[in-house]
């Protein structure tokens, strides 16, 4: 006969067995329940290597992306044939000239339905003059750009380049701020700092989501990604004896995005190799005049405006045409929550790039 503990100890485990059924049960629900809801299916992001160079994304699929426990913002885009979001298929040769539009996540815009973003506004505006495609990816730096801006001339053969430059994107371009992951950056050799390739291959995490509902909704639309990112970086400075760094100052930024200035300009003359007149800078500004930027990132865009005429370069500064379509039609001209343009914002943007010396001259020069 069985003594008491034992029978408590089957009890025990009995009731661990059903527990464990009923939240395996519950998950299978909820995946899938989930299967039939608009969840975000992320980009799915390749591996980045010396073998291959260039952050770009999964080719030939289409994505969902929403916002949040509610899946709100729903938008259905694409990946193209060469791993860009972007409707349409890129070609290497074409009789129109390409433009070559690059960025960060303000370019790669998979918050906006296609049509709406400043490269489908462009590439309709400008329909059997000139072809537009677009090079961006969420977190690319400035010193990334410099990178495609290469990758577009060299293996697309675009004749002109617009590069939208958000405030962010200079700091994030050194090593002595941050490394991410897949992209270039400036980080100090022998020689001084120069564009070195911070590796990416996608984690255990990455291949579950791609494969669950569930696990996408987790980790994209309540952003438990971004909570277990950090959590690495902690965890992988802790071993070495590194101190986490603290959150530097504004000033502190200031230094360290002004010092990578003239390292952009370097190397992105090298890589591109076009004149300065097939170049055009878009600079962000505020968005409303009840936001206005800080001193400190004003002096920095001042700083890099200017480094840009030194050399020849046309810039665009968007802050006007922002607060003059405040002025005349006030609304969002930004996702809701977010500080990335919504259609309207791109369509300030449209605006002004289609209004520059380079699309003008683009379009008077004789195929």
């Amino acid at each position: 006969m069985s003594s008491e503990p034992e029978t408590k100890t089957r009890g025990r485990r009995s009731a661990l067995v059903t527990a464990a059924l009923v939240v395996l049960a519950y998950l299978a629900v909820a995946e899938a329940v989930l299967r039939f809801l608009p969840v975000a299916t992320g980009l799915r992001s390749v591996a980045v290597d010396d073998a291959q160079p260039i952050f770009h994304f999964e080719p030939n699929r289409d994505f969902v992306y929403s916002r949040g426990w509610n899946l709100r913002d729903v938008v259905c885009g694409r990946v193209n044939n060469v791993g860009w979001v972007n409707e349409q298929d890129y070609a290497r040769d074409g009789k129109l000239p390409l433009i070559a539009v690059i960025g960060d996540s303000y370019i790669e815009a998979q918050m906006v339905p296609y049509a709406e973003t400043l490269q489908g506004r462009l590439a309709t505006a400008l329909t059997g003059r000139a072809r537009v495609y677009s090079f961006a990816a969420s977190g690319a730096p400035l010193s990334e750009f410099a990178v495609y801006a290469g990758y577009a001339v060299r293996e697309f053969g675009a004749a002109a380049v617009v590069l939208n430059i958000a405030n962010y994107d200079f700091a994030d371009s050194d090593t002595a701020y941050g490394r991410p992951a897949g992209m270039w950056v400036y980080e100090a050799t022998a020689s001084g700092k120069q564009l070195q390739l911070v590796p990416y291959r996608p984690g255990w995490l990455r291949e579950i989501a791609r494969h669950s509902a569930l696990a996408r909704y987790l980790l994209l639309n309540l952003g438990m990604d971004r909570t277990l990112s950090a959590a690495r970086l902690i965890a992988s400075l802790a071993p070495t004896g590194r101190a986490v760094a603290a959150e530097p100052t504004e000033d502190t930024r200031l230094a360290v995005s002004g010092a990578v200035i003239p390292l952009f300009f370097r190397d992105f003359a090298q890589m591109a190799d076009l004149p300065p007149g097939r170049v055009l800078f878009v600079m962000d500004g505020a968005h409303y005049p009840q936001a206005p930027v800080t001193d400190a990132v004003r002096r920095l865009r001042l700083a890099f405006t200017a480094a840009a005429a030194a050399k020849g370069y046309e810039t665009v500064d968007l802050e006007p045409l922002f607060l003059a379509r405040y002025r005349d039609k006030p609304g969002p001209v930004e996702i809701p929550g977010d500080v990335h343009w919504n259609g309207a914002g791109h369509a300030v943007a449209a605006e002004g790039v289609m209004a520059s010396r380079l699309i003008a001259d683009l379009l008077a020069k004789p195929r």
